[in-house]
């Protein structure tokens, strides 16, 4: 039944590695940096769909990929690429999709979303007739199936949908069957609940427990998704190094995985080789870390420049901030505090005034930021990096994601056996 599905996930390369849409962090010069470092697939930053149906400023602003990047041969680089969008109204997200439709490979419904804006459905200012999006849809399963249909129904390229798991795991494959049956060609499932945010962890106890009423991602009810439906799914959650991202593809058996959080800080996940060597010393590998880094951070301050955001206010800071946690992870407000005193700075205070003291629109400014940063480092005998920018909500405990009880069934990555459930109405 799902074979038109794989045909299409075929035709765009049987992608395995994705970048998530991401609100204004997966523009199109930071899709460039992650698919030069394995990135298959890439999903566009969330649009929302009211105000990009009603208004063509909005639509400049918002929407990054109205003309193609090519390479030598001619070929779009910047592809194959998904657009999500947000919204609660079938019509006028059908709407917003039509305009980018000739531009990507698949539009998205964003059914994954827990933040309070989600909840909201936005703000007024933009989005008056919105009440919510994001996973605080899956409550409505008429509504999520009426969604999916709509734009399966009125697009000419296909529709996909990004979901988080339910309170149980009969609710999650009801509503996995439910999505598909409306015409979704693939389902990307996140592994948490919409109550489940690690940026919680440190004002509730015992939440990272697995299941439920914890914050880890639950591997296994999204193997038992992929088991059920016909179509791809791409595993989400739970997800820091490439061990973890082997980990889940064996897991869940899934067609791909996706990764946010960790990608942001590091573009190059999914390489399969590192991106720099060393010698297997503390010293050669701290430098390692930090020449990896930097070359990083310099490759997509030279791709921002090229493809500039639309943006008013730029990200490429605060994507630099997170790449460079290790090296400059200190709370911002500190640094200049104890610079104010003429406090002692320690080297992660020095680096973190070096970025910020650099200007958001001002490239030179930026680099010279960058070269402040490896002068420093390069001045220490033994390079002792920082945690992860991953860790700033996980501090509190050890990676969390739930063990497999038995290897995935059917062909990794292929359609899952045909078993019979009730569909949600």
């Amino acid at each position: 039944r799902g074979k038109w599905a794989w045909d299409w996930w075929a035709s765009l390369g049987s992608p395995r590695y994705v970048c998530s849409p991401m609100i204004d962090q997966s523009e199109r010069a930071f899709r460039l940096l992650s698919r030069r470092y394995g990135v298959d697939l890439a999903y566009t930053p969330m649009i929302h769909a009211e105000p990009f149906a009603a208004n063509s400023e909005w639509r400049q602003k918002y929407f990054d990929a109205w003309r193609p990047v090519l390479d030598d041969r001619g070929v779009n680089i910047d592809k194959p690429l998904i657009a999500q969008f947000g919204g609660d109204d079938p019509e006028t997200m059908l709407r917003a999709a039509k305009f980018v439709e000739p531009y990507v490979s698949a539009v998205d419904i964003n059914m994954g979303c827990p933040t309070e804006e989600a909840r909201r459905g936005g703000l007024h200012t933009h989005s008056p007739r919105c009440r919510r999006f994001g996973a605080y849809l899956l409550d409505s399963p008429n509504l999520v199936k009426r969604l999916v249909s709509t734009l399966a129904n009125g697009l000419s390229v296909p529709v996909t949908v990004k979901i988080r798991v339910l309170d149980t795991v009969e609710e999650t494959l009801d509503l996995a069957l439910a999505i598909q049956e409306a015409g979704a060609a693939a389902l990307c499932v996140h592994g948490r609940t919409k109550n489940q945010r690690p940026k919680l962890a440190d004002r509730t106890s015992g939440l990272w427990a697995a299941g439920p009423k914890g914050l880890a991602a639950d591997w296994e009810v999204i193997a038992s998704v992929r088991e059920v439906v016909d179509i791809p799914v791409i595993a989400n959650g739970g997800i820091e190094t490439r061990e973890d991202v082997l980990n889940l593809l064996q897991t869940t058996g899934c067609a791909a995985v996706m990764s946010a959080e960790a990608l942001l800080e590091d573009p190059d996940l999914f390489l399969e080789e590192p991106l720099e060597t060393h010698d297997g010393t503390p010293e050669g590998e701290g430098r390692a870390q930090v020449r990896r880094i930097l070359r990083l951070c310099r490759e997509f301050v030279d791709l921002a420049e090229e493809h500039p955001s639309t943006l008013e206010y730029t990200p490429t800071k605060p994507h630099l901030a997170k790449m460079l946690h290790r090296l400059a992870g200190e709370d911002q407000y500190i640094c200049r505090k104890l610079e104010e005193q003429g406090a002692p700075l320690n080297i992660q205070q020095e680096c973190k005034l070096f970025l910020i003291r650099s200007k958001f629109d001002d490239f030179a400014s930026i680099r010279g930021a960058l070269d402040q940063i490896e002068d420093r480092y390069a001045a220490e005998a033994l390079p002792v990096l920082g945690g992860p920018w991953y860790r700033r909500w996980r501090h509190l405990a050890p990676k969390a994601q739930a063990a497999p009880k038995k290897a995935a069934r059917g062909r990794p990555g292929g359609p899952a056996p045909q078993r019979a459930r009730a569909i949600a109405e």
